[in-house]
């Protein structure tokens, strides 16, 4: 039997390294992808070329919002998180890397997540980088500064973003931010340091009611759930060069400014004006949407919700000066 598994080795080191590389990259354990190195001379560094994702969530309830676990267990997954770095810490290539806690104490150990993060932008220089933080963590400065990040996801960030110096993702080109306050000018510093931008995801956020988006290269634009504390005020975007424009989840007003560009539009939104008055809100919301049809009258691809194509069919929207509406609503959600 070792014969014949040496004789497979040997054949398999006949092959060109890159397609070696790719064989040890599709193993789950990115240990075993390093035992790979006694096999043979031929595979004793290869390790060190495929790159790797590494995973770190605590605990397993963690997307419930319900931090069950003392402080001893937490300690136990610091500690085995800080010893899983100093073993990938040697020169291996780290192309994802994902942290996702609640921890109970979250003040506790905001120096512990400081040293993954900093793993993660400054030693490791990964590419995609997801960091949940839903019992509050505040984003170090040095953080704001990396040219290796592709990919960024933010989540729960404790209050809000507050970069004090100048942002420079340089390499950026998704970036999604959740369940965090902004504000305009945090968007607008942010926005400016990320020239190569294509897509941006905010996610249940607030805090402003301005956005604007100048980035030549940014052509998706996704809202998820946006939040005002004033009924009147609504947000308005500008944003000339995005291409594909969604709309979702539950909404306080939007309004489009500039979108000249834009060549899809997926509205599958439920707005919330509280006004006290059901009838006050419900005018608010038939005047809102239909401004937005308005806004989106010139795109290719229009996709309405359940709730927006009633509402267009049953509140005269319908009856607007716009002679192909009707032609662009291509597919309905009856889900909101």
């Amino acid at each position: 039997m070792a014969k014949k598994i040496m004789a497979m080795v040997d054949r398999l080191s006949d092959l060109p390294e890159p397609i070696l590389i790719h064989i040890l990259s599709m193993l789950p354990d990115g240990k075993d992808v390093v035992r790979s190195s006694v096999l043979s001379k031929r595979w004793r560094f290869l390790w060190r070329s495929v790159p790797i994702s590494l995973d770190f969530s605590f605990p397993e309830d963690t997307y419930l919002g319900l931090p069950e676990s003392g402080e001893l267990e937490i300690l136990d997954f610091v500690n085995s998180t800080h010893r899983e770095l100093l073993y990938w810490g040697s020169g291996q290539k780290i192309r994802k890397f994902n942290v996702v806690v609640n921890f109970s104490v979250p003040e506790r150990f905001d120096k512990d997540i400081d040293l993954w993060v900093y793993f993660a932008t400054k030693k490791a220089n990964v590419e995609d980088f997801t960091l949940e933080c839903l019992s509050g963590y505040k984003l170090p400065q040095f953080a704001f500064k990396n040219s290796s990040l592709r990919y960024l996801n933010l989540q729960y960030c404790k209050l809000k973003l507050e970069p004090s110096v100048n942002v420079n993702w340089s390499n950026l080109v998704s970036l999604s931010v959740g369940y965090v306050k902004l504000t305009e000018g945090v968007m607008r510093k942010i926005l400016s340091g990320c020239p190569n931008l294509e897509c941006l995801l905010l996610d249940f956020i607030w805090g402003f009611d301005r956005l604007e988006i100048s980035n030549v290269k940014l052509k998706k634009l996704t809202i998820n759930s946006y939040e005002t504390s004033e009924c009147d005020v609504w947000l308005e975007i500008l944003a000339p060069h995005i291409q594909n424009l969604e709309l979702l989840g539950y909404s306080s007003g939007i309004r489009l400014r500039n979108v000249a560009a834009l060549v899809t539009a997926f509205f599958r939104i439920d707005f919330q004006f509280d006004f006290g008055e059901a009838d006050r809100s419900e005018k608010n919301e038939i005047s809102c949407l239909k401004e937005l049809l308005h806004s989106v009258a010139h795109v290719k691809n229009l996709e309405l919700s359940h709730w927006c194509i009633k509402v267009y069919v049953h509140t005269g929207i319908g009856r607007l000066p716009v002679s192909t509406i009707e032609l662009k609503i291509l597919k309905t959600s009856h889900k909101l």
